[in-house]
């Protein structure tokens, strides 16, 4: 075993079928790893809860591709000059700028787009002021709106969320749907009796896959264990060790997305303590240290691995 994810997957499954039975409109996201799963495992788990013509949404073009018809694929980051790959017939690409209109037209795209309105995130998106100027130029281009998008910070009390589609409804043409992220169940029914005539469809990632991290846990194993004297060396950068103790080689590395955590603390448990890492952790492995006298793993124990599941890459995940 190298990185190995375990999911209690009834738990998991039960939480997902609340998430989208409570939501209407939900555009389930499937970017990235996804979000440590896998992109074709939750496209499957899509098609099997809500059906084959389901909308989801993807990070890039390139992870369109693997999305095929009858399942709209929404491409929430806009295509851009160095994507050198066609653009799926069953996408919905994201426009933010008269450039990204621009790159579209240069593919030869006629279908609906999706237009990205500026928020709080200060991420891309079209100004307030911009706006109706982009909308004249996607017409111009012979181009339809599917929908207008804004990406919301995390957090927002439902008076920030309804000051700022205030000051969006009015601009947003009449049956252009809406579509929010990072809004909850609760926050929607708030936002749709304060805007009854909108059409509301809400993205959701984080909340529907990970909303109880409960259910996963990431373990890595213990490859070898041996001594090591105070001051003596070993590693890729002959790190000293600070006293005596045993050096513990576990197999996960940043070839899994395994690194030390922001604060440079290290990511491995045993037994509830943290072990400290002698050097980072390189490719399929890493380094630990642990003092003459302190609990320390043996060959083959499990060692608990902290980071988040949306940037690693397990070699195994195990349904339980």
């Amino acid at each position: 075993m190298s990185l190995r994810l375990t999911v209690n997957e009834h738990a998991f499954r039960t939480h997902v079928g609340q998430v989208i039975g409570s939501t209407p409109g939900i555009i389930p996201v499937v970017k990235g790893n996804g979000y440590g799963l896998g992109r074709p495992f939750l496209m499957q788990l899509v098609s099997e809860l809500l059906g084959p013509t389901q909308a989801a949404a993807v990070g890039t073009v390139f992870e369109a591709q693997d999305i095929s018809a009858p399942t709209p694929v929404y491409i929430l980051t806009p295509v851009g000059e160095f994507d050198q790959v066609a653009i799926p017939s069953n996408a919905i690409p994201t426009v933010a700028t008269e450039r990204d209109l621009t790159v579209l037209r240069n593919k030869g795209w006629k279908n609906p787009v999706v237009v990205k309105l500026a928020s709080p995130m200060q991420r891309f998106g079209v100004a307030v002021h911009e706006f109706l100027s982009l909308v004249q130029q996607v017409s111009a281009a012979g181009l339809s709106i599917h929908s207008c998008a804004l990406h919301l910070p995390l957090h927002q009390t439902d008076d920030e969320i309804a000051e700022q589609l205030t000051t969006w409804m009015p601009l947003i043409p009449e049956c252009v749907t809406v579509s929010l992220s990072h809004i909850s169940a609760t926050q929607l029914a708030v936002l749709q009796e304060k805007f009854p005539d909108a059409l509301f469809e809400v993205r959701l990632g984080t909340a529907l896959w990970h909303g109880d991290k409960s259910f996963f846990s990431l373990h890595t194993e213990v490859l070898t264990v041996h001594q090591i004297g105070k001051n003596n060396t070993a590693g890729y950068h002959s790190t000293a060790a600070p006293t005596d103790g045993h050096i513990v080689v576990v197999a996960a590395g940043t070839a899994h997305g395994v690194s030390p955590l922001g604060n440079g603390s290290s990511p491995f448990h045993f037994e509830k303590q943290r072990l400290a890492l002698l050097e980072a952790p390189y490719m399929h492995s890493a380094m630990c240290f642990v003092p003459l006298g302190q609990p320390c793993p043996q060959v083959g124990d499990a060692i608990d691995v902290q980071r988040p599941l949306n940037s690693v890459a397990p070699d195994i995940t195990l349904w339980v």
